[in-house]
């Protein structure tokens, strides 16, 4: 009997320390690249948001600009609470502040005033909740923590919501006659078209130079 207890009592230790052992890997499990992606990203844009709404409530001039940002700056403070805990339970480290070229944005439209002021951040609005929207569709599509998941599932009728918003405010304060750069969009998408463009008039170049190659070695044929 002497024997038997101290044998249970180690035992019993080993299983505990491995146990927790288990369960600290566990904790530790390194979270897949989209899944941190899509939260830091998705962070960002919380952040740039709400700043985008203080902005509003400083320089708007429109009343309905006003309003939207308001409800950007409680919405995206709520959404943001949620993704925070998300990623301390995932052990994601997250940025402390909206990425440099939505920083730069910012105070491009910080420099605007008035009616100038309202149409730009409303377009600016209208492009970044596109591409958030995106942001968590492709989390849906492609990511593999369901917990991360779930911010893009919760987060999208939000969204989807002020960018309903921002579109029919846009029907009544129009578009600016240009759009602050911010980080993607316009600037690439005309970039990407009009390298396009180019590819196409060499393709239709080449196709040209080949057929009239094949029309002179068969004249030259004809004449032998």
């Amino acid at each position: 009997m002497s024997l038997r207890v101290p044998f249970v009592a180690v035992a019993v230790a080993a299983a505990t320390l491995l146990l927790a052992t288990g369960l600290a890997a566990s904790a530790t499990a390194k979270v897949p690249e989209q899944d941190t992606l899509f939260l830091r990203q998705a962070h960002q844009r919380n952040l740039a948001e709400i700043a985008a709404g203080t902005a509003a409530q400083e320089k708007a001039e429109a009343d309905v600009v006003r309003a939207i940002g308001a409800d950007l700056i409680a919405d995206h403070t709520r959404l943001d609470a949620a993704l925070k805990q998300t990623a301390r339970a995932l052990r994601v480290s997250l940025p402390s502040r909206p990425s440099a070229n939505q920083r730069a944005a910012h105070k491009r439209l910080a420099a605007l005033s008035g009616a100038a002021f309202d149409q730009a951040w409303t377009q600016a609005m209208i492009e970044g909740h596109r591409m958030a929207l995106q942001l968590g569709e492709r989390e849906l599509r492609e990511g593999a923590s369901a917990k991360a998941k779930e911010i893009a599932s919760s987060s999208a009728p939000v969204i989807q919501e002020h960018l309903d918003r921002l579109l029919e405010a846009q029907k009544t304060l129009g578009a600016p006659r240009a759009v602050p750069a911010g980080d993607g969009g316009q600037a690439g998408a005309e970039t990407m078209r009009q390298q396009g463009l180019g590819s196409g008039v060499l393709a239709a170049g080449l196709a040209l130079a080949l057929t009239g190659i094949v029309v002179w070695r068969r004249a030259r044929v004809r004449h032998r």
